[in-house]
This record gives structure tokens, sequence and C-alpha cells, in this order.
């Protein structure tokens, strides 16, 4: 639970407001969930449960490694 606070925390950063990152984590989720790749590494495992794609998608945000305005399309 620490480290997905932390994760927020981090892509709050990033973002600014707590609207738009719950907006773009539920997009990000939804293309995961569609079979996208993930824009940064990550092990199998990360990949083997949609309960992950949360973290994945802050994860993603945060380490800056996508494109924030293709995440609606």
């Amino acid at each position: 639970m620490q480290e997905i606070l932390e994760l927020e925390k981090k892509a709050l950063d990033v973002v600014k407001s707590r609207y738009l990152l719950c907006i773009l984590v539920s997009q990000r989720i939804h293309q995961l969930e569609k079979g996208a790749q993930p824009v940064i590494e990550v092990e199998e495992s990360e990949l083997d449960s949609p309960k992950k794609y949360y973290q994945l998608a802050l994860r993603e945000i945060y380490e800056g490694n996508m494109d924030l305005e293709q995440i609606g399309n």
C-alpha cells in the first residue's frame, strides 16, 4: 500500500491535478487491458494481472516515458 501511495505522489508531481491523473490512469489502464504494450521496461510478472496495471500506468506517467497527449486516443 505504501508503494502505491509513493507512486501516486510521484505521478502527481508530473500531472499536478488529481482529477486529471485519475482520468489519465484510467484511460491508460483500458489501453493496457486491450493489449497496448508498456512504454517502460517491465518484467513479464507485471503483466500477468490487470490488478497491476494501475501501478504500471502510474510508473509510466512519472517516469515520463509516455506522451500524455495520446493517452486519450
